[in-house]
C-alpha cells in the first residue's frame, strides 16, 4: 500500500520536486505572513481578553475566571505578542511554525482549561468556543502538511482527554468528543486544502518563470535572461576583482545538417551540444545560454585565460566526438563541429556586458572565417579601474 500512497501523494498533493520543496516552503511562509498576522491579532483580541468580555457577553460567572491559573492567562498574552514579532521579522520556516503553533496550543489549552474549570463550578462553557479557535488555526496559521498533522493530532488528543477525564458534564461527553473530532478533521482538511492550492499556484508560477528564462529545447538560459544575469555577475566580479571569460559557440554548417538529416536530428544536435556546454558550468556563478538557433553563450566566472582556453578547447573536442542516430536508432554519418569566439578579462578592468559580447562575437567571426572548427581568443582591453 505504501508503494501506491507515496506516488499518489507526490503527484496529487506535493506536486513539487523534492529539490524545490525548500523554495516552496519559503514562499508559502512569506505569502501566509499577512494571513497569520490577522489570526494572531484576532487571537490577542479574543482569548487573553476573555475575562473582560466573558461575563457580560457569554454569561460566564466571574468566579470561573477567578479560578483560572493566572500564569496561563499571561502565557497566552505573551506568546501572542511574541508570535506577532516573530511572524513579522523571522525568515526561518521552522522558527515561525514553532512559535505560531506554540501560541495556538497555549490559547487552546487556555480555552480548554476555562471549560474544565467552568464545568467544575456548574457552568458549561460552550465547546464551540474552542472549536472556533481550532477552525481559525486551520485557515490562518499557514503551516505545511507535516506540521498540521502533528498540530491537529495533538489538539484532538488533548481536547478528547480533557472531555473524558476532566470535564464534569459526563452525560454529554460522547457528543462533545464527536464534535471535537469532526471539527479537528474539517480544520485539518481546510488547512491541507489551503496548502494544496498554494502548491498548485506556486508550481504554475515557477513553470511560467522557467519558460520565460530558459529555453525549452536545451534547458539553457534564454538570450534575454543571460544578458540580465551577466550584468549582476559582472558587478560581483568587479567587486571581488575576479577574472571572467565569455565564449560564443556556433555549430558549423548547421543548415546543411538540417537539410541533409532533417529537423529532428538537427534538434538532437542542438540538445547534445547544449549539454556539453552546460557541463562546463561548474560554479553557481557560471552561466550558459542559447542565444538563438545553433548559437550559444558561456560565461565563466573566475576563469583566467589559460583555464578558459583549455575548457573551450576540450569542449570543441567533445563536440567532435558526438555521435548521432536517426529515428530508427541507426548510426548516422554525421560529425558535428563548432566554432568558438572567446574573450577573457583579467581583474582590475572596467567590464561591460556589451563590450564582452561584441569582442567574443568578433572572435567567433574570425574563427568562422579561418576555416571553422576552431577557437579564436582575445584578451579584453577594457579601461583599468582608477584607484584613489
Amino acid at each position: 500500500m505504501r508503494s501506491h500512497v507515496l506516488p499518489w501523494l507526490h503527484t496529487h498533493f506535493l506536486q513539487i520536486e523534492a529539490d524545490r520543496e525548500h523554495a516552496f516552503k519559503h514562499s508559502f511562509l512569506h505569502s501566509g505572513r499577512g494571513r497569520r498576522e490577522i489570526g494572531i491579532v484576532l487571537l490577542l483580541l479574543l482569548v487573553p481578553t476573555i475575562p473582560w468580555y466573558g461575563p457580560g457577553l457569554l454569561g460566564v460567572p466571574p468566579t470561573v475566571f477567578e479560578a483560572m491559573p493566572l500564569p496561563l492567562h499571561w502565557a497566552s498574552l505573551i506568546t501572542g505578542f511574541v508570535a506577532l514579532v516573530v511572524n513579522r521579522l523571522a525568515r526561518g520556516h521552522t522558527r515561525v511554525v514553532l512559535t505560531v503553533a506554540g501560541m495556538n496550543l497555549i490559547a487552546i489549552i487556555y480555552l480548554v482549561t476555562l471549560r474544565v474549570v467552568g464545568s467544575q463550578q456548574g457552568f458549561e462553557f460552550p465547546v464551540s468556543i474552542q472549536a472556533t479557535m481550532v477552525v481559525g488555526v486551520g485557515v490562518l496559521a499557514g503551516m505545511t502538511a507535516r506540521h498540521n498533522l502533528i498540530f491537529f493530532g495533538t489538539v484532538l488528543l488533548g481536547m478528547t482527554g480533557a472531555e473524558l477525564w476532566l470535564v464534569a458534564h459526563e452525560t454529554t461527553a460522547v457528543i462533545e468528543i464527536f464534535a471535537i473530532v469532526m471539527i479537528s478533521g474539517i480544520s485539518l482538511i481546510g488547512a491541507l486544502a489551503v496548502e494544496h492550492a498554494a502548491r498548485g499556484a506556486w508550481k504554475d508560477q515557477a513553470m511560467l518563470a522557467y519558460r520565460a528564462n530558459y529555453d525549452d529545447l536545451t534547458g539553457l538560459a534564454t538570450r534575454a535572461y543571460f544578458r540580465e544575469q551577466i550584468e549582476a555577475l559582472l558587478q560581483v566580479a568587479r567587486r571581488d576583482e575576479r577574472p571572467v571569460a565569455l565564449a560564443i559557440v556556433d555549430i558549423d554548417h548547421f543548415k546543411t545538417i538540417n537539410d541533409t538529416h532533417g529537423h529532428l536530428v538537427g534538434d538532437e544536435v542542438i540538445r547534445s551540444v547544449a549539454e556539453e556546454i552546460r557541463l562546463l558550468c561548474r560554479r553557481s556563478t557560471d552561466l550558459a545560454a542559447r542565444l538563438g538557433g545553433e548559437e550559444y553563450a558561456l560565461f565563466l566566472y573566475g576563469a583566467d585565460a589559460p583555464d578558459a582556453q583549455r575548457l573551450l578547447t576540450e569542449l570543441l573536442d567533445r563536440i567532435r566526438a558526438l555521435r548521432f542516430h536517426d529515428t530508427h536508432g541507426r548510426l548516422l554519418d554525421l560529425k558535428a563541429t563548432a566554432s568558438c569566439g572567446l574573450v577573457t578579462a583579467p581583474p582590475g578592468l572596467t567590464l561591460t556586458r556589451n563590450g564582452l559580447l561584441l569582442t567574443a562575437d568578433s572572435q567567433l567571426y574570425i574563427a568562422k572565417r579561418s576555416g571553422r572548427d576552431r577557437l579564436s581568443w582575445e584578451l579584453y582591453k577594457g579601461e583599468k579601474n582608477k584607484r584613489g
